[in-house]
């Protein structure tokens, strides 16, 4: 997560130089006379309690940790010990709380006092020889008991893994010790903890115990077996084998040693200890006279199962059978102990969870479960060697009071710095850890690289100004001290506002609290409403920024305030300074209960926040001090530039004893300036007769001034947002532009639109290598990407604003095109990474689709539909690839886009796909519904109505047939479908006089169909027709106000009357006369096919009272034939 310097980086032998002053810092010293980071020193070096006389160099800092030496410069003895030591020799590293450390290498122990005592100015060291042995010695098997009387003398007990136990009782004289076995019966020691005042606690690797007791006065020490006794019974099993096979009076538990840890002293006569053996947790009492007793034992293990199976799986413990849990270590709490403990549940998979489980040790009687459980935000992976490395993890807590931890091994660090905090994992800090310990509440550590070392939450320089030490301060941090008490006098009794909150200001920094409320409250009264609260603050901040340097003799004559923001000499010191002092002023507006009050001013013609505004001169701070860091490398340009602000500003002179960088870098409030004058000397060169090498460089060469400077600024915004935050209501809130992105034509935006079209007109035609391409990308990505976040910033502050909809819309419009101008150059290019960093952080949707198309990578589309899910990626995709014509992508999208795209596909345009979608996901009686909806709809062809109905009644089929308004919709499909078998019927010559096509015939109604088959048109119309014709009056709704049902039936009879001229002719017998008319045709076809003539034939008189046969109902003849007809039928039936 963050991965510190290692140690190859440094030199090796640095932090062992016996002075404390390592090569490296000497170097650091030099650097802080010629270059501008030497001040950082004079910020590290405060003071810290109890660290008076020790070294602390901060090795690294970032937003989460810090970490720095600690403690004194090492021994020499350890130093040479170091790196002499053999390459399989195991060196091991213990630091005590005490002040004292010990460390070991084969058989030589170094004891030495790594924090300096009030009466000494040496560092105590001392070597000593551990007992023989076959196996490998450990600096958990010392214990270094401090002198109560002397804190420069201790005492001292070794044990070798085969239990032989050396005591010194004062390490200073090393031939004074004596030597003892522990007895342990061939189990192995694995650690010795002090346990004072009872001595020190043996524990072996199968968690037997003893107890060493140093003899007061005597140069010898006793061995005491501790034996647990709860009761008459306890323990009965382990005397019976005692009888069989003789007494063992260590009676171990047999279970590994995890953990042995002390409890509080808080009496002399009795203390408690803790052990963890395998999954038991024990907890022992030792009284005053030497009288052991084990308070209760519990299975721990099970209870941190329980606690971790609810809290990352939320399950019963019982039910997760592939749970594998891990107790690693344990440290002692203000009220009992923590310990750290890992689990895996394989069912689900092989991340291993990290936890720190509190157990409360100071209830009454025996706990039954844990306190808590915090679940680390570090994760691992399990694998088979795994257990392995993981059973070397270490648990370390800052303070039995916090909840600071660390967990390490020899590789990482785990800093833990709170509960709600984010685990950072240090990667090998200063090389292998040999050791760790706590000291003043931090964690301290040791490598052969850097010696000790501690890690700790970073100092915060958002202190308050009120309550940080003024002797704490040096003048490089805060020079405005210097003011004489006249001067400050002269400032609280001036007429100028601004003058006098300055010297509130002052006073505040001083530490005259009171006379600085006394000023606020006189300027602000509080039953009053300030009209000019914004303008002076701001007014008092810009004095700052721009102010003179106070010792700098130069700027005497232009000196008109005695205070000044900064006293130094060189440059970009004076601008450091500035920006502390910029942010002292804001921590005063805070103390004083000014911040919240500030509401807006104007700035460039236009209302804006206050705290913006304040904001934006520090911006410009961070800008002044990145456009000093590459001046010596850009110098010619630079100064041409500074030239040309200069001779634009008539207010400046330019005095013979000061440099135009001088006065340039003074005024930072105008820092924009330069930009306009870069790209101004940019001009003069683009004309000049020069090569085009030339003009290469320096167009690249302005791009990484300006592409600095803005980053700077930009990153400082982002960076500081908190400290500029205040609770306002966002309607109430000015539209914002950053000056970042001024419009017009001396604007920001303006000029880096131009230099960005400058480049790819000017210097990306001209480059030809690969390497120098992507630099210029690079640079053209830099440069969209802060134009782009001006114009965000911008846009967020108009959203919640309804009376500037019109010009949020209008601004909307313009970035979109800007951003499709700023981007697309990249996806021509094939920076295909570059645009799809910008296209993703500012939601360019159609350049991300181009880039899956380009690539043809469905995996990146999914992976944008996940990302952008609320970003309405989804629906712009999906018409994107209608657009496009791409509907067999549109419908391929992943399973998890089916209900978004099933939504999309309702919409009225676009339904003809939504039933490709339902048939794909299964949904067929909403396919049907969709189609039979699609072909009611359809008018333009009669064959894609009879496709979309055949699929509308196969979807019907296969969905669920309980579904009873199915059913229904068949038999309305079938319907269609005749009446779509009549217009296919229709005469070939109909439909060649129509102009139609058989096969692309448009959809007709029955109505339409009724005359085509009883009109002119149909030329040899039979009595077929005329039956169809009849026929298709089935389809016609009766209860259709614009169809006249009666009347249209009355039509076809009529028109099929008409088809014959009804004379009679005497050579031809009336019946069969009557037989060849097409009306009597048709009724007999009537017949013939069943139905009943009686209902389907017209009533005579309706026949003769026709209106539409015109004379010929009134032809005698007609009537006669029409009534014979009638009379004839009336016999038959």
């Amino acid at each position: 997560m963050f991965s510190p310097r290692t140690p190859s980086t440094r030199a090796r032998s640095s932090p062992y130089t016996p002075s404390g002053v390592t090569p490296r810092a000497q170097n650091r010293r030099v650097s802080n006379i010629f270059t501008p980071k030497g001040r950082q020193s004079s910020l590290t070096q405060k003071g810290i309690p109890n660290r008076s006389l020790q070294t602390s160099q901060l090795i690294e800092e970032t937003e989460g940790y810090r970490i720095e030496g600690f403690g004194t410069p090492l021994p020499v003895l350890i130093t040479e010990a170091l790196a002499l030591a053999d390459k399989h020799t195991e060196i091991t590293v213990k630091i005590d709380q005490s002040g004292w450390a010990w460390l070991v290498g084969g058989r030589k122990l170094f004891v030495w006092r790594y924090k300096g005592g009030q009466s000494t100015r040496t560092v105590f060291c001392k070597e000593l020889t551990l007992p023989p042995s076959d196996l490998a010695h450990n600096a958990d098997r010392v214990c270094v008991i401090p002198s109560v009387t002397d804190n420069q003398s201790a005492s001292c007990i070794a044990v070798s893994p085969e239990g032989i136990v050396r005591y010194w009782p004062n390490i200073a004289y090393e031939g004074s010790s004596t030597e003892i076995s522990a007895e342990l019966r061939g189990d192995e020691c694995a650690s010795v903890v002090n346990f004072e005042p009872f001595g020190c606690l043996l524990a072996t690797t199968t968690s037997s115990l003893v107890l060493l007791l140093p003899m007061s006065g005597q140069n010898t020490l006793t061995c005491h077996p501790l034996k647990g006794s709860q009761g008459m019974f306890s323990g009965i099993g382990r005397r019976m084998s005692s009888f069989i096979f003789g007494a063992s009076t260590l009676q171990p538990s047999g279970a590994p040693l995890q953990a042995i840890v002390c409890g509080k002293c808080e009496d002399e006569d009795e203390r408690s200890f803790f052990v963890l053996s395998g999954t038991q947790f024990q907890k022992w009492n030792i009284s005053q006279p030497i009288t052991e007793k084990l308070f209760y034992q519990i299975d721990v293990e099970r209870m941190f199962r329980e606690f971790l199976s609810k809290k990352v799986w939320n399950q019963d413990s019982r039910q997760l059978t592939q749970l594998k849990t891990w107790l690693l270590d344990m440290q002692p709490t203000q009220h009992g102990v923590v310990f750290l403990g890992a689990g895996v549940n394989m069912d689900v998979d092989l991340t291993v969870h990290f936890g720190l489980a509190f157990l409360d040790t100071d209830i009454n009687g025996t706990p039954n479960e844990l306190e808590s459980l915090m679940i680390l935000e570090h994760q691992d992976v399990y694998s088979e060697d795994f257990e392995y490395s993981l059973q070397k993890h270490r648990l370390l807590l800052a303070d039995p009071r916090s909840t600071t931890a660390y967990i390490y091994d020899r590789e990482h660090v785990l800093f833990v710095p709170g509960p709600s905090t984010e685990v950072i994992n240090l990667q090998q800090p200063g090389g292998h850890i040999l050791g760790a310990g706590t000291s003043d509440g931090v964690g301290v550590f040791f490598s052969g690289s850097m010696g000790l070392f501690s890690i700790s939450t970073p100092q915060r320089q958002e202190i308050s100004i009120m309550e940080e030490p003024v002797q704490d301060m040096t003048t490089a941090d805060m020079s405005v001290l210097t003011a004489s008490h006249a001067k400050m006098q002269e400032l609280s009794m001036s007429e100028d506002r601004t003058a006098r909150l300055k010297s509130a200001f002052i006073a505040t920094m001083r530490g005259n609290i009171a006379a600085a409320q006394a000023t606020i409250e006189e300027l602000f009264p509080l039953d009053e409403v300030s009209t000019d609260l914004d303008q002076t603050v701001v007014s008092l901040d810009k004095d700052l920024v721009d102010d003179f340097p106070a010792s700098d003799p130069r700027w005497a004559e232009s000196r008109q305030d005695a205070t000044s923001s900064t006293t130094s000499l060189i440059i970009i010191n004076q601008l450091n300074d500035k920006l502390r002092a910029h942010e002292y002023v804001i921590n005063f507006l805070k103390k004083m209960n000014l911040w919240e009050q500030l509401k807006q001013v104007t700035v460039r013609g236009t209302r804006m926040l206050t705290r913006h505004v304040m904001c934006e001169h520090a911006e410009k701070l961070q800008a002044a001090i990145a456009l000093r860091q590459l001046h010596g490398e850009f110098s010619g340009i630079v100064d041409a530039a500074i030239k040309k602000v200069l001779e634009q500003r008539q207010d400046v002179n330019v005095s013979h004893n000061l440099t135009p960088q001088d006065v340039f870098y003074r005024e930072v409030s105008r820092i924009q300036e330069v930009m306009e004058c870069l790209l101004e000397y940019q001009e003069e060169v683009l004309l000049a007769d020069v090569t085009v090498t030339e003009i290469l460089t320096v167009i690249i060469s302005i791009n990484t001034i300006v592409e600095e400077m803005l980053h700077k600024a930009l990153q400082y915004r982002q960076t500081k947002s908190a400290m500029y935050d205040c609770e306002a209501p966002e309607e109430e809130n000015p539209e914002y532009i950053p000056w970042t992105s001024t419009g017009g034509d001396r604007g920001v935006r303006t000029l880096l639109l131009k230099q960005f079209n400058t480049t790819m007109e000017m210097v990306l035609p001209e480059v030809r290598d690969t390497e120098g391409l992507e630099k210029i990308y690079r640079q053209l990505a830099s440069i969209a990407d802060i134009i782009l976040d001006g114009y965000v910033g911008q846009l967020e502050s108009l959203k919640v604003k309804a009376n500037r909809q019109q010009h949020y819309n209008k601004l909307q419009r313009r970035y979109e095109q800007d951003r499709q101008q700023l981007i697309m150059p990249l996806m021509e290019g094939k920076q295909y990474e570059l645009a799809a960093s910008l296209a993703e952080k500012y939601y360019d949707f159609e350049i991300l689709i181009q880039l899956c198309e380009v690539s043809d990578n469905t995996d990146r589309i999914e992976k944008y539909l996940r990302q952008f899910s609320d970003k309405g990626f989804a629906n712009y995709l999906y018409t994107w690839y209608m657009k496009e014509g791409k509907r067999g992508k549109l419908l391929a999208l992943p399973i998890s886009q089916q209900r978004e795209l099933g939504k999309f596909l309702q919409k009225e345009d676009i339904k003809t796909l939504s039933w490709l979608h339902n048939i794909q996901t299964d949904n067929f009686s909403k396919a049907h519904l969709t189609l039979l909806e699609l072909a009611r709809m359809e008018q333009g062809s009669l064959s894609k109505k009879k496709t979309l109905l055949s699929l509308s009644k196969l979807a019907g089929l296969a969905a669920d047939p309980d579904n009873g308004d199915i059913d229904s919709n068949i038999l309305d499909i079938n319907e269609e479908q005749e009446l779509i078998a009549h217009q296919q019927q229709l005469p070939a010559l109909v439909i060649e006089n129509l102009k139609m096509e058989p096969d692309n015939m448009a959809v007709l109604s029955p109505v339409q169909l009724i005359e085509l088959y009883i009109s002119g048109t149909n030329i040899d119309a039979t009595e077929y027709d005329f039956k169809k014709a009849l026929d298709l009056l089935r389809y016609i709704d009766k209860t259709d106000q614009t169809v006249d049902y009666e009347s249209l039936r009355m039509h076809i009879w009529a028109q099929s009357i008409l088809r014959d001229s009804w004379q009679q002719d005497d050579s031809v017998d009336v019946m069969e006369a009557i037989m060849n008319t097409v009306f009597f045709k048709t009724v007999d076809l009537a017949y013939k096919e069943g139905v009943d003539v009686k209902t389907f034939m017209p009533g005579l008189k309706s026949i003769l009272n026709c209106e539409e046969l015109g004379d010929l109902k009134d032809s005698a003849s007609f009537q006669y034939l029409i009534q014979a007809g009638y009379e004839h039928i009336g016999q038959v039936l």
